[in-house]
């Protein structure tokens, strides 16, 4: 059985989980969610005071749980619009290139649909294990009579 990419599967989850994990993170311990609610209204996103703290706890919870692929398809489709909505208000006329451009967004939001399509993987606490092939039949059945 090729594990390459189960690997690989692990790696993006990994990867963008910790990324929204630290953002979200950053944005309840760091920068706090008063400040992070007033760019929020300075941004024009719709209800800053009820979005704002909704999306520091799914960038916090969803992340540790994808990193730990616990729930992944769905937190990541959640995250995954949520990137939507922050190239839409944020990102979009900052061009391409980061800091303020739709580069890291696109990013995520490209891993957010890799593990809402291809699941937590096995190599994950919510993934199962594949079953092994079916094995395969003999091509000439035993023949009776003879040893």
């Amino acid at each position: 059985m090729n594990r390459q990419p189960e690997v690989a599967l692990a790696l993006v989850r990994a990867g963008v989980g910790v990324v929204f994990a630290w953002h979200g993170a950053d944005k309840i311990f760091g920068t706090g969610l008063e400040a992070v609610t007033a760019q929020f209204g300075g941004w024009g996103v719709p209800l800053p005071l009820l979005t704002a703290p909704l999306v520091a706890v799914l960038e916090l919870a969803g992340g540790v749980l994808i990193v730990l692929g616990l729930g992944a398809r769905p937190i990541a489709a959640a995250l995954g619009a949520q990137m939507l909505a922050a190239i839409w208000f944020v990102h979009r006329e900052g061009g391409f290139f980061a800091p303020r451009g739709v580069e890291l967004p696109l990013l995520l939001l490209v891993g957010c649909a890799a593990v809402a399509l291809g699941g937590p993987g096995w190599l994950s606490l919510g993934g199962r294990r594949p079953s092994p092939p079916p094995r395969a039949q003999a091509k000439h059945p035993a023949r009776k009579g003879k040893a």
